[in-house]
């Protein structure tokens, strides 16, 4: 639906602290008693535009991918604005297995999974992905077997939201 164009987003201001602090008690219980999910310091009040819903589809999904690979240690979401104040920065790390270099470009591809054995299709990546795009964001990830990965989110932002009055 979404390549086809017919899918339908709801954009909207979203406040980003409210957005992931919703995230972290909706999947507190999916974690087990090895792993701390936290919301990582963060800045104080930040609003952006997109659509909750499909924006919290992604995070969710990058949470549920972490958990799946991650057997002690953290996940941790958190966001930051970009060094040059265009675009907000929303990530999600973690200590788990990691990805190696020559699997990281195609986790993004449609079917592709890394553990013929975890749950899955091997379509959550690839639908994030157009997600981000239709926000005209884009998606990165780092990461190192063994240590971890870190998956980050690239919106644009447009200064000044958080500063207006709501009334």
């Amino acid at each position: 639906k979404i390549e086809a164009g017919t899918f339908n987003f709801v954009t909207g201001e979203i406040d980003v602290n409210q957005m992931c602090h919703e995230i972290i008690n909706s999947l507190q219980l999916k974690v087990s008693s090895q792993v701390e999910l936290r919301f990582e310091e963060h800045l104080p009040r930040y609003i952006i535009v997109a659509d909750k819903n499909r924006l919290t589809q992604v995070i969710t999904n990058f949470i549920n991918n972490a958990v799946k690979f991650t057997a002690k240690g953290y996940i941790e979401i958190g966001y930051e604005l970009s060094a040059d104040g265009k675009s907000i920065l929303i990530s999600v790390k973690d200590t788990g297995k990691g990805i190696p270099d020559d699997k990281k470009e195609k986790v993004f591809e449609r079917f592709q999974k890394l553990d013929e054995f975890a749950q899955g299709t091997g379509l959550g990546l690839a639908i994030c992905q157009s997600i981000v795009h239709t926000f005209h964001g884009s998606i990165s990830l780092e990461s190192e077997v063994g240590v971890g990965s870190k998956f980050t989110i690239s919106l644009p932002y447009t200064p000044g939201l958080e500063l207006e009055e709501r009334t």
